[in-house]
């Protein structure tokens, strides 16, 4: 008894079959990955809009505390725009805000009128700029319609400490 354990033998080449699969897997992966881009780009884009105004609103509030403290500031409304802002508070506060992130951002700096009897001034501190988003970009190639920037604006207010005549009494 003779048994026959060779398989049964094909028409095609077997080189040919798998450089098919190939080619076959390859536009599948890129059509794939195509898709995963857009599911997975877009969603760190608006994260990085919002890390943005975090980072805005910390700057915001540093300068204040700095500007707060300070017992050289004078009454007004002064500001400055990013990357030429000089003096401490401007300098402090645009040191922590990301250039590549909020391009151009301006800093106000506001310390309210001595009116004399007023023992409660306040000071401000305010970052603007817009943040252009990148990956949305991927969205218009699909058809739709994204916002290609959002204005982030954050500002922080602390009592101004060098105020005359307004120590605290026991």
């Amino acid at each position: 008894m003779s048994f026959d354990l060779s398989f049964p033998h094909h028409s095609r080449n077997a080189l040919t079959d798998l450089s098919r699969s190939a080619g076959q897997a390859v536009v599948e992966f890129t059509l794939m990955f195509l898709l995963f881009l857009v599911i997975a780009w877009i969603p760190a884009d608006f994260g990085l809009a919002l890390y943005t105004g975090q980072l805005a609103q910390n700057a915001a509030r540093e300068g204040t505390r700095i500007a707060a403290a300070d017992p050289t500031l004078v009454s007004g409304l002064t500001s400055c725009t990013m990357p030429s802002c000089s003096g401490n508070i401007f300098q402090q506060t645009a040191s922590r805000i990301s250039s590549a992130l909020l391009p151009g951002a301006t800093i106000t700096l506001n310390l309210d009128p001595d009116t004399g009897s007023n023992c409660n001034r306040m000071v401000t501190v305010a970052v603007s700029g817009t943040y252009h988003y990148c990956f949305y970009q991927l969205l218009r190639a699909l058809g739709q319609t994204p916002p290609d920037s959002v204005n982030i604006d954050r500002s922080s207010t602390m009592r101004w400490e060098h105020q005359a005549g307004c120590g605290i009494s026991k």
